[in-house]
């Protein structure tokens, strides 16, 4: 094996902070809640006990199973890639979001994610779906969405301000005044 030489990390350039809203103010996103899903399942799945799942968060998603860690079910994925992903399904998809992948491979149980992480990676989802919407809508390469979200930052202070409570919290516990 050769010996290669250690790479140096690099910083990332802080160009500050892109307003998203919930991820819905330019491009709607709903990360890994399907809607096909949810119709299907009951004719596809009837010994479910959900069409769909949700996250500690609230969130529907697609239908999902929960280990103790991420896991893929290779026997299941293996059957699926060799028996099933042939040229013409490969075709049919090809022009999909790369989201409603994830979303299959959940739903079919052969991706089980770890147990509470459920919002984790819908955070995830959403994000990515986002952009990808935003680039798509805007009809950006991905040097100009780039280019779009740096001109389009927020400095740090103005961050903190939209992102802080208009009035403090209470504390229920505190002593009347």
């Amino acid at each position: 094996m050769p010996h290669i030489e250690p790479m140096h990390k690099t910083g990332i350039v802080l160009h500050g902070w892109y307003p998203v809203g919930q991820y819905d103010q330019d491009a709607p996103a709903t990360g890994l809640r399907d809607f096909d899903a949810e119709q299907w399942n009951r004719y596809l799945h009837p010994e479910r006990p959900s069409r769909y799942a949700r996250t500690t968060g609230g969130e529907q998603t697609v239908y999902f199973e929960e280990t103790a860690q991420f896991e893929v079910d290779a026997e299941a994925a293996c059957a699926f890639v060799t028996c099933s992903y042939d040229t013409a399904f490969m075709l049919e998809t090809q022009h999909r979001d790369a989201i409603e992948s994830g979303r299959f491979w959940l739903n079919e149980g052969i991706v089980k994610l770890p147990t509470g992480m459920a919002q984790r990676y819908q955070d995830m989802a959403k994000r990515g779906q986002y952009f990808s919407r935003l680039a798509q809508r805007l009809n950006l390469a991905p040097h100009e969405l780039d280019a779009y979200l740096v001109a389009g930052s927020i400095s740090d202070s103005e961050h903190r301000a939209r992102t802080q409570p208009e009035s403090p919290q209470l504390d229920l516990f505190e002593e009347a005044a």
